[in-house]
């Protein structure tokens, strides 16, 4: 269930690729796919965690990917990452809804950028190895900036933009630090060999 809840904000975003916004009533078509992709993510997730056996601290519906040699894209969700999926599921049709008459220019970039985000945040909450959970922190900052940038308002949005990359990629670099030497310590940045290790 774990790359289904990735995989359909991604097909979403494809099928509003082909869609041109010359008018009103393709405008509205894009809001609608964008909005049922949300939706059917957050009814997803709302099953994953009926799913959930809360009565064990094991990681569970864990997707393994092991094609890359160097690090392990496995998949996986506990206690706490739950609730932040559905955070993310629960609040990305909030986002879209909220925008739905205000957002007049670009709105297949709008839509396709809350999609992507849930993409990324979802995979960032799941994700069971440091490397890639940091990647995929990182990649969200890209797509935030080009949004306040380009639907903020006020003349100081560019400025917004700029200081919220700076300080959040530089505060950012000290986890990378630690990922690092954590790696260097055991030699892995998966979650699961790492909680084996008493690090002192």
């Amino acid at each position: 269930m774990i790359p289904l809840l990735i995989l359909i904000p991604i097909v979403g975003s494809l099928c509003l690729m082909p869609i041109t916004e010359n008018s009103k009533e393709s405008q509205t078509k894009m809001k609608n796919i964008a909005l049922s992709t949300s939706l059917i993510n957050l009814f997803l997730s709302i099953i994953l965690w009926a799913k959930f056996d809360s009565s064990t601290n094991q990681i569970q519906f864990v997707y393994e990917y092991s094609q890359l040699s160097f690090c392990h894209f496995n998949l996986g969700i506990d206690g706490i990452s739950l609730y932040f999926v559905l955070l993310t599921t629960f609040l990305t049709p909030i986002a879209l809804l909220s925008n739905y008459n205000n957002i007049t220019e670009n709105i297949k970039t709008f839509l396709i950028s809350f999609l992507i985000l849930e993409t990324l945040q979802i995979c960032l909450f799941t994700v069971l190895d440091l490397f890639l959970f940091y990647i995929f922190f990182e990649s969200v900052l890209p797509i935030l900036f080009i949004v306040i940038i380009v639907y903020g308002s006020g003349k100081a949005r560019i400025r917004s933009a700029l200081l919220f990359f700076l300080y959040t990629f530089s505060g950012s670099l000290f986890m990378l630090l630690a990922i690092l030497q954590i790696y260097s310590y055991i030699g892995s940045t998966d979650f699961q060999l790492i909680s084996l290790y008493d690090m002192k």
